[in-house]
């Protein structure tokens, strides 16, 4: 018997947009009336034994900082599920391995997984790697090159606690959309494994190749070459510690179309996590990575370090029970290649209830070393924020005030620059109304030793209301956005302030 169901949900809002000034050319705003709708479908059902669900996307605006195009389609993908059979179209989200396939096509899938036995289960898949469906039309307005991608995955698992893959990808690129765009045929051959050997005991794996052919743009000779990379990972976890170590080896000539993977980069990292007590947890960290595995880089070799340790303490102050605190040191030493730099980040975070209000705390230091006076600098930053939740009657009020500023000193340059910051902002709750919104304004300043000084003054109103005469027919909610933004500059001619007024209902059925 045929079951099945269907939803949809629309936003819809007209957005009326006001610039005034001499430098209203810089704002980001589009001016005048515009209008945006997003759509999307829902459904599932049964129906001779398979299972399947679908969902449909669609925008229309006329505002071509929301989007190029006046109509497109967001989203496309149905599915169908029999057994152990998975059929998979339009939006395809298949991860083969990191090295092999990441990456979300346009196509189909087909995939084979018979839980309680033992035959593997093989993945399958063909497609488009391209950003949006307009692209796969070829649409002069978001046109892209062409990778045309094919996969097919094997994955066994043994035991229970070892499994292992093998994956094989090819993207073939094609149609320049410009003369000095590069077009790559490239094939990928992955095995990764996961093994638990012991409770509390992880180890996982990659080894991959690369087989490329790289035509660098109209013209040029195509040029091949081939590449490996590995990557380890082991994971011990049993308290009170944590520990993973991860090494990294991606060969200067391996690439991958549709993975992730930096080129010419040897990796190792570790992390520990270490509860000291149930107040107190440490967490430790390094990573080091370098650069011109082949050694044939003229420039020569770049290494860099970045060890860092941090605590998280609760209850820092016996007599706070909602006192918490977190401290961080990170050192990013950076040298080679005709460059040495060592930079240090210090910072300290603070949360706490004071009476009623939450209080959460920030403040970091940041200095800068580069010994070829490329960047000498130090920099100050500083956050405090105040909130609460306040329950009065049946109405809830959400205050909170916000302070911060930032200070930097650039030695090289020799200026000082400093950034004040504070806004007030006040929510409410009226659950007997359907009535939610928030009031927000504030003003930051912005003082420059050399350049233009300026001053931003905003204000934000948003309110949500569900009409019970809506509720009734379906889940929809009434709108309204109110901004404004007064810029002011040192140069005159900058100077700007933009109203903007959005409008607009959600709704879902």
């Amino acid at each position: 018997m045929a079951q099945s169901e269907f939803h949809a949900s629309s936003e819809f809002s007209v957005t009326n947009n006001t610039i005034t000034g001499s430098g209203k050319g810089a704002s980001s705003l589009t001016g005048g009336l515009n209008y945006l709708e997003v759509l999307n479908l829902y459904g599932s059902g049964s129906r001779n034994g398979w299972t399947y669900n679908y969902n449909v996307g669609g925008k229309a605006t006329d505002d071509e900082r929301a989007d190029a195009k006046r109509l497109s389609l967001t989203n496309l993908q149905g599915r169908a599920v029999k057994g152990p059979h998975t059929v998979t179209a339009g939006d395809v989200f298949e991860s083969f391995s990191q090295y092999t396939l990441a990456s979300s096509l346009k196509g189909a899938s087909y995939r084979y997984r018979d839980e309680g036995t033992k035959r593997p289960e093989i993945t399958g898949v063909f497609g488009w790697a391209k950003p949006r469906w307009d692209s796969v039309w070829n649409d002069p307005v978001s046109r892209t090159i062409d990778r045309q991608a094919a996969g097919l995955r094997v994955k066994q698992d043994f035991n229970g606690d070892l499994w292992a893959g093998l994956s094989a990808v090819s993207a073939k690129d094609t149609g320049r959309v410009t003369a000095t765009d590069a077009l790559y045929d490239a094939k990928n051959y992955a095995l990764d494994f996961n093994y638990v050997p012991m409770p509390g005991l992880t180890a996982a794996g990659e080894y991959a190749l690369s087989d490329t052919e790289l035509s660098a743009s109209a013209g040029a000779a195509k040029v091949s070459g081939d590449g490996s990379a590995a990557r380890l990972e082991l994971v011990g976890d049993a308290d009170p510690s944590r520990v993973s170590l991860e090494y990294e080896n991606v060969g200067t000539d391996f690439y991958s179309a549709l993975g992730s993977a930096a080129s010419d980069r040897r990796k190792l990292k570790a992390r520990w996590r270490y509860k000291y007590t149930k107040q107190v947890t440490f967490t430790s960290g390094l990573l080091w990575y370098r650069n011109n595995l082949d050694g044939d880089t003229a420039a020569g070799t770049t290494r860099n370090w970045k060890p860092e340790i941090s605590a998280a303490i609760k209850r820092p102050f016996a007599s706070r029970p909602y006192s918490a605190a977190d401290l961080s040191y990170k050192f990013d030493r950076k040298y080679g290649a005709g460059s040495s730099g060592a930079d240090h980040y210090l910072n300290a975070n603070y949360r706490d209830r004071l009476g009623e209000m939450d209080s959460d705390t920030n403040l970091g230091y940041t200095l800068y070393r580069t010994k070829t006076a490329v960047r000498d600098a130090r920099e100050l930053n500083f956050n405090t924020s105040l909130s609460a939740r306040l329950e009065r009657g049946s109405a809830v009020l959400k205050p909170s005030v916000n302070l911060g500023t930032w200070y930097s000193s650039d030695e090289l340059a020799d200026s000082v620059d400093k950034l004040y910051e504070y806004s007030l902002g006040l929510g409410a709750e009226l659950p007997e109304k359907n009535l939610t919104g928030e009031l927000r304004l504030g003003q930051n300043m912005l003082r420059k030793e050399t350049g233009d000084d300026s001053d931003k003054f905003f204000a934000a109103l948003s309110a949500y209301w569900r009409p019970k005469l809506l509720a009734k027919l379906n889940d929809s909610t009434l709108f309204l956005r109110a901004g404004y933004n007064d810029y002011a500059f040192t140069t005159t001619s900058r100077n700007f302030r933009e109203k903007s007024v959005t409008v607009g209902l959600n709704t879902s059925f």
